[in-house]
């Protein structure tokens, strides 16, 4: 039988498999947690719904890596920034529209920041991932 744990990771990942990105949303508190897990961040109830987030946020900060892992070596350089969905939740992803080609390019993007971005799910490395790219 599965964990609780591979429970949510196989709902999350057949979600994005179809297209829907999913959160957890607590019953209790009413806060939002993303990627989903099986209790509140920030309460610890385990009275939590699993729904589809808006993926509308914005990109307060971004960088790169030097050494981005094995599975993602192909993509580099690309842009890997804190967004903080509308719903609350705030994370480090991969973030399409960012020049990430320098550390004069990056220093130079995040003057700009904060800016609006929407969630996607794409096909990198074999899987579907979560990223988001910049609204213009």
């Amino acid at each position: 039988t599965s964990t609780p744990v591979e429970k949510v990771a196989l709902m999350f990942y057949k979600g994005l498999a179809k297209g829907r990105i999913y959160g957890a949303h607590c019953s209790d508190c009413g806060k939002w947690t993303f990627p989903p897990v099986t209790a509140c961040r920030e309460c610890g109830s385990r009275s939590i719904k699993y729904r589809s987030v808006s993926g509308n946020g914005k990109v307060h900060y971004y960088s790169t890596s030097i050494l981005p892992p094995k599975k993602f070596a192909k993509y580099s350089p690309y842009a890997y920034g804190l967004v903080e969905l509308d719903e609350g939740p705030a994370f480090f992803t991969m973030v399409e529209g960012l020049d990430a080609s320098s550390p004069d390019k990056i220093r130079e993007g995040n003057r700009m920041l904060p800016l609006k971005v929407k969630a996607k799910v794409a096909k990198k490395a074999g899987m579907d991932v979560v990223l988001f790219k910049v609204v213009k």
